[in-house]
């Protein structure tokens, strides 16, 4: 056994199954009922496939599970981002069959060509994002925090006060191509697990659960 592997990444004793991670309540003070919470609230429409749906599940179960097992917000990341690259593979089955008899050796379209077919063709959009509010709220304060710290700075001080009814959501932060953003880094995050990571930020976890439950409801609207 390697001497360097600390207690809470080796395998659990039967008698501690059920406790929480020891570094769950260091960086997060929460109990399993906020960490239920925290996920609960990303569901997908009732016309999203069966099979779609339990996989997606599946990775809210193991982000449920990382309150026992830190490490398991990895796997619920790479779990979420299955559930994405399954959902465009069933929902563009024709595109699939297509691109495999083209390709030279049979394969099939990985995750990057399926979401450009799908922003191409306009299945996802950014104006239709419900989230896409919230998402220009936060570019906007990050805008306004850095100005008030610019300007601390400038005066030569060290601490400042934020008013959040001083911030100002633009047509331009509404209007950010998010997709395009989506785009570029989701299959870099996939393809980072499918490789082997050593990376853990769970913080970030969480948002790529709403990113691809939005994807998701996206490609199965009601007819």
């Amino acid at each position: 056994m390697n001497s360097e592997l600390a207690e809470s990444d080796l395998l659990r004793l039967p008698e501690h199954a059920c406790s929480p991670d020891s570094r769950t309540n260091v960086f997060y003070k929460i109990d399993l009922k906020d960490q239920y919470e925290a996920i609960a609230c990303f569901k997908l429409k009732e016309d999203v496939p069966t099979a779609v749906a339990i996989h997606f599940e599946t990775a809210k179960n193991l982000y449920l599970y990382a309150w026992f097992v830190y490490r398991f917000y990895s796997v619920a990341e790479q779990q979420a981002l299955a559930s994405l690259e399954f959902a465009l593979r069933e929902r563009f089955s024709e595109f699939v069959a297509a691109e495999k008899k083209k390709h030279p050796r049979a394969m099939e379209p990985g995750l990057k060509r399926l979401l450009n077919h799908a922003i191409k063709g306009s299945f996802v959009r950014n104006e239709n994002f419900s989230a896409r509010e919230h998402w220009a709220k936060i570019i906007a304060k990050e805008r306004y925090s850095f100005k008030k710290r610019e300007e601390a700075r400038s005066a030569g001080v060290n601490s400042w006060i934020e008013d959040e009814s001083e911030i100002v959501v633009t047509q331009e932060d509404l209007n950010c191509d998010w997709l395009g953003d989506f785009y570029e880094i989701i299959p870099r995050i996939r393809n980072s697990y499918a490789h082997g990571s050593w990376h853990l930020y769970p913080a970030p976890v969480r948002h790529t659960f709403e990113i691809v439950s939005e994807i998701i409801n996206q490609l199965y609207p009601k007819e």
